[in-house]
């Protein structure tokens, strides 16, 4: 009963324009003059109202070619629900002006949406928290970036538009939300440095290059790093001071001066070293200067629980090198301000560190060039159930060329800066200090949540179990490979290979026994020692079904297992489909070998189970099939009306198209030119008529009509669909 009043007294404080959003749009698409172009008058003109909502920043992490975006949720209600309920979701979609035109609207240059979900969560008891907003969300992007030489810097502009409850549309750049904003800022793409970087393998033969026979993970050509004497010829006319660029070895002199004051009076003492006085003074000030990075944003990416920040770079020197060179790193300390319930009192706990490669770029913007770091923490010791939402404070540290210690969290860095956060960790499962158990947060590309018929389901399916439904997949299904991805919590710390966890991965089809997933998979396995961080490929090898766990998210030592292409988070296993069972609805669950562990219906002995999530599986190609009425190959005139049948079918019909080539001034118009799930129909269109209409300009040619369908299957990951065309061939003569 209380909490009903409570969720009455939420909606009595939201406006109408608010509450009501997408039915307004409904009975009025211009209800909020946001679609000018459909001539209907607007009610309430309102739009980039960023009342609940903001995007705040933008970042790119080069080395995976990820797109990063934080948004601030200011208020404690206006997001369709509590943390038990499915919310709403706050949509990003970015396009980039991949050739430097200014409009965003070239072919290509929407390069995708993603989104996060939220929630009402009120002003509840602050533990460790002075406020409880604004909470900062995450939400990350894969891109297909286009690489370029070291010698060629590659700056292009990112638009981000934020969009509350209704996605931005696609390939329209000028988008104006109502409840959101947009932000724009530069980003640099990473040059190609290793034989991976040439993706295709066209491209790789232009270079002389077997692909058939390369390690695709070796370098195209070994970087540069810099010694002081070089970075100093470099910078003698570029006012950038030594302590910038000889940073490494005077704070190592700093350092020990203070640890030994004395050291400083024989500096001052001896003519000789007041060089050395002048450049450590700015360091032993612990002055942190922003000049030349500063960090803006942290946030929390909710499904994968990965800490992402973003800062920007400002100077074009003064990072020991161009893009040819090593450069220099950018480091990002991250902690959290939680409750010790042995002292009973608020600390903060060191969760790691995360870096980013930067270089001198001449031609840098004005505003400089936005960069993120991403670091995979382990919060499964702080979840609880929906009905307690948790937040907690993050403190990140941005530091150059050096860390941040990790005993510090005040730490002042001489180049850099710190942020403090809050952020929302997502409910689950609360795990007990020192418990490991496996669990999977990521299928095919999909958050569990957006996975219809699993516990953790936010978004259902009204056709069944097994479907994705989210910014990129309505009611999709899986194929191809399918990564299952996920973690296992409290890993040993630093194991020799044969004390890491052991682990299996499972499916099965509905009615059936549990099998094995066994293939060979790629994981790219990140490592940071507490000075440098080095990243190596590892096949995983399942030996007697099962693999060895690789991920380590305690410090000093720290191992990340990067993501995979369009996988969504860290790899456990990739399940090759389609298997013998053919399409249907299957369980896919991980399996930690654990002795001793406590029995478990349908779970063998000394064994732990994940969740088990729901997955369809279809491999299955559609039907196409196109024919003339007339027959193939027939001949018509200038002037014909020319009329076919055409089937586009599947189980899981997506879309459509028809299409006439070659190019021509004026080719024939054919009607109609395809649909689109869901406005067309489920299993699409059988025996139905197409139509090409010539006037008398229409460029007599020997034309091929191809029919190209598309189911809505998530393919390798990846929302592409299993594909079929068709085609059908005929001659357009001029008249006589």
């Amino acid at each position: 009963m209380e909490e009903e009043m409570n969720q009455k007294n939420i909606i009595v404080k939201v406006e109408k324009e608010r509450v009501e959003f997408k039915k307004l749009i409904l009975e009025n698409p211009n209800y909020f003059d946001t679609f000018p172009d459909i001539k209907i008058e607007p009610v309430f003109p309102m739009s980039v109202n960023t009342k609940y909502e903001e995007l705040r920043c933008i970042g790119f992490y080069p080395d995976q070619d990820l797109l990063e975006a934080i948004i601030s949720v200011k208020l404690p209600y206006g997001y369709k629900g509590n943390l038990c309920s499915q919310g709403s979701y706050e949509y990003v979609r970015f396009f980039i002006d991949w050739n430097g035109d200014g409009d965003f609207s070239d072919p290509s240059e929407d390069v995708g949406i993603v989104s996060v979900n939220v929630h009402d969560i009120p002003d509840g008891e602050k533990v460790c928290l002075e406020n409880t907003k604004p909470i900062s969300y995450a939400v990350t992007l894969k891109i297909d970036s286009r690489k370029l030489k070291c010698t060629i810097p590659n700056m292009v502009k990112v638009r981000a538009i934020l969009s509350w409850d209704m996605q931005p549309q696609a390939g329209n750049p000028g988008f104006t939300p109502v409840w959101g904003n947009v932000v724009e800022k530069f980003i640099q793409i990473k040059p190609v440095l290793k034989w991976r970087d040439i993706s295709k393998v066209s491209d790789l033969k232009l270079f002389g290059v077997d692909p058939s026979i390369l390690d695709l993970d070796i370098p195209v050509s070994k970087l540069k790093e810099l010694n002081p004497a070089e970075l100093k010829e470099i910078y003698k006319d570029k006012h950038i001071p030594e302590h910038r660029f000889n940073f490494a070895e005077l704070k190592t002199i700093a350092d020990k001066v203070k640890l030994d004051p004395n050291l400083m009076v024989k500096y001052k003492l001896d003519p000789k070293f007041s060089e050395i006085v002048e450049n450590i003074g700015p360091i032993l000030a612990e002055k942190p200067s922003t000049r030349y990075e500063q960090l803006h944003c942290v946030g929390l990416n909710y499904d994968t629980d990965t800490l992402e920040a973003t800062l920007t770079v400002k100077q074009p020197y003064g990072y020991n090198g161009s893009l040819c060179t090593k450069g220099s790193y950018e480091y990002v300390g991250f902690w959290a301000y939680i409750w010790d319930q042995i002292e009973q009192m608020c600390h903060w706990k060191y969760l790691g560190l995360s870096s980013v490669n930067v270089h001198d770029i001449k031609n840098i913007p004005p505003e400089g060039l936005q960069y993120a770091v991403f670091l995979p923490v382990d919060l499964s010791g702080l979840k609880d159930k929906c009905s307690k939402p948790k937040i907690i404070k993050i403190r990140a540290i941005l530091s150059w060329q050096t860390p941040p210690a990790p005993n510090d969290p005040n730490h002042s860095p001489v180049w850099g800066n710190k942020v403090d956060a809050l952020i929302q960790i997502k409910p689950g499962i609360s795990i007990g200090p020192g418990e490991q158990i496996s669990f999977i947060s990521v299928v095919g590309g999909m958050a569990v949540n957006k996975i219809s018929g699993n516990s953790e389901t936010t978004i259902p399916s009204s056709i069944g179990d097994g479907y994705a439904n989210g910014v990129n997949a309505l009611e999709s299904p899986f194929g191809g490979v399918v990564s299952i991805c996920g973690h296992i919590s409290n890993p040993p710390n630093d194991p020799v290979d044969a004390d890491k966890l052991k682990y299996k991965v499972q499916y099965k089809k509905s009615g059936d026994t549990w099998q094995d997933i066994t293939n060979k998979f790629r994981i790219y396995i990140s490592t940071w020692n507490g000075i440098n961080w080095s990243q190596s490929p590892k096949d995983q090898v399942a030996v007697g079904g099962y693999y060895k766990y690789e991920e380590d998210l305690t410090p000093p030592v720290q191992r990340f297992v990067d993501a995979s292409d369009y996988s969504g988070g860290s790899v456990l296993s990739d399940w090759h489909t389609p298997v013998p069972e053919g399409d249907g609805l299957y369980e896919v669950r991980v399996l930690l070998f654990k002795p001793g562990a406590p029995p478990a219906p349908d779970v063998p002995a000394d064994h732990i189970s994940s969740n088990v999530v729901k997955v369809m599986i279809d491999n299955t190609r559609p039907q196409a099939e196109i024919s003339l009425d007339a027959g193939p190959c027939t001949k018509y005139k200038v002037g014909d009306t020319i009329t076919g049948k055409f089937t586009a079918t599947d189980v899981h019909i997506w879309q459509y198209s028809l299409a006439v080539e070659p190019s021509v001034p004026v080719p024939p118009a054919i009607s109609p030119a395809g649909e689109t799930y869901p406005a067309l129909p489920v299993p699409g269109r059988t025996d139905e008529v197409f139509e090409l209409v010539t006037a008398s300009d229409t460029t007599p040619c020997g034309y091929v009509i191809h029919l190209y369908v598309w189911d809505r299957t998530i393919v390798n990951n990846y929302m592409q669909g299993n594909q079929k065309g068709a085609t059908v061939g005929f001659c357009l003569l001029k008249q006589e």
